[in-house]
């Protein structure tokens, strides 16, 4: 059995994801999720009806890096899930989630982008991602430690929380494939109002990013070991079609 009461999930929300609420249906009645908090960014307000749901209001849109921050300040407990609201699992997902951030020498729990939308489920398997895995929809759905949630800078709103996230964790990050994960894939961050933030934020990540890279004793040695990984991956192809 995963263990109970140990999650708050944060969902910030522009309410244009159709999924939203049945994602919040699925994270509230999960045994391991203590409490929802849905960050509203926009004016309609929301009401899902359950007493583990909050909703905090915004007048206006703070956008989703901080509404994480500010969904983190708020929660209660020692573990967090922050979700897109555009993202639909197996309930299986928040069951290895909740076990994984229990075990000692752990960062962020991501998913690994190319099983989304697959039709059919393969055995749960878990691996150390590397920095590659964050452009791979790995900030859709991450757990951690709320002890080990580093607030991102609040000039960076849309883009590159997830690579500050990455970085900043104590220990090496790691993500979950097979289990079936669908998603229409950033419904509103690819709108064309965010759209033209990319470039002002990567550049303005780029000098964050910079600052943090080398400062945790792992980056270098993942680094090191997923460029391996893919060379042997490389090497098994050329192999294949040879033989």
């Amino acid at each position: 059995m995963p263990p109970t009461q140990i999650l708050s999930v944060i969902i910030p929300t522009l309410q244009r994801a159709r999924e939203l609420p049945e994602l919040v249906e699925l994270c509230a009645e999960h045994p391991a999720v203590r409490e929802v908090i849905v960050v509203n960014n926009h004016q309609s307000p929301l009401d899902f009806g359950r007493e583990n749901v909050r909703v905090l209001q915004q007048e206006q849109n703070i956008f989703v890096n901080p509404a994480w921050n500010l969904g983190v300040r708020e929660a209660v407990a020692d573990h967090i899930a922050l979700i897109n609201d555009d993202v639909l699992f197996d309930p299986v997902v928040l069951d290895i989630a909740a076990e994984f951030v229990l075990k000692p020498r752990r960062g962020i729990l991501g998913l690994e982008g190319t099983f989304i939308n697959r039709q059919q489920a393969t055995p749960a398997k878990l691996r150390i991602a590397g920095r590659d895995h964050i452009s791979s929809s790995f900030g859709m759905f991450m757990c951690l430690r709320k002890e080990n949630y580093v607030p991102v800078p609040e000039d960076l709103l849309v883009w590159c929380g997830d690579d500050w996230l990455f970085l900043q964790q104590p220990w090496p990050n790691w993500v979950l494939m097979g289990p079936l994960v669908r998603s229409e894939v950033s419904v509103t961050s690819s709108a064309g109002e965010f759209q033209r933030m990319v470039r002002r934020e990567t550049e303005l990540a780029d000098t964050y990013l910079r600052q943090v890279y080398g400062t945790r004793w792992w980056h270098r040695p993942v680094d090191v070991l997923v460029a391996a990984r893919r060379q042997r991956a490389r090497l098994r192809s050329i192999l294949a079609r040879l033989l």
